[in-house]
């Protein structure tokens, strides 16, 4: 590639921070008209996932699967999906200061199959179906970060154009 060329790079990275950032964003935002329904629980598991945080470090996090199933419009239906990312219910072992997260931070452990949970179902499209809608802050920040780091990118690229072709 010429470097003549090469700024063009920024307007890609720009370009995918913005789209991959806006599109989770909208994505919780379209759940917004989802439906409440109740769901019965039917299996439930905890998993857990190590998580590297330094080149030495790893973080434990735990995270339910559930198996549920509801009825929408007088169908029955089978969901297994808690939210739309793991990381907006997980769980980290120990808190940012380093203390043993309370088990009772863990909801899930309380849980039993038979029990009615609320569950939010898409209205388009009744396959689709969370326990729980929308992003928890830290992932909104993750994707508002992403948002907001394609805009800078994008402005930095816009600046090293105009310097380049003034």
């Amino acid at each position: 590639m010429a470097p003549e060329y090469a700024h063009y790079i920024l307007l890609l990275v720009a370009a995918i921070l913005i789209v991959v950032g806006a599109g989770s964003l909208l994505n919780y935002r379209s759940q917004s008209s989802w439906l409440e329904s109740k769901a019965t629980l039917v299996s439930i598991e905890e998993h857990e996932e190590a998580v590297a945080i330094s080149q030495y470090s790893r973080l434990k996090y735990y995270y339910p699967t559930i198996e549920y199933e509801y009825t929408a419009n007088g169908k029955f239906y089978s969901g297994n999906r808690v939210s739309v990312e793991k990381e907006n219910v997980w769980i980290p072992e120990v808190n940012a200061w380093g203390d043993p997260t309370p088990v009772e931070e863990r909801w899930w452990l309380s849980l039993k199959p038979g029990d009615d949970l609320p569950v939010y179902i898409n209205p388009r499209n009744h396959d689709q179906a969370v326990l729980i809608k929308g992003a928890s802050k830290a992932r909104s920040s993750h994707h508002l970060a992403l948002l907001l780091g394609g805009m800078l990118v994008g402005l930095i690229w816009l600046t090293v154009v105009s310097f380049k072709f003034t």
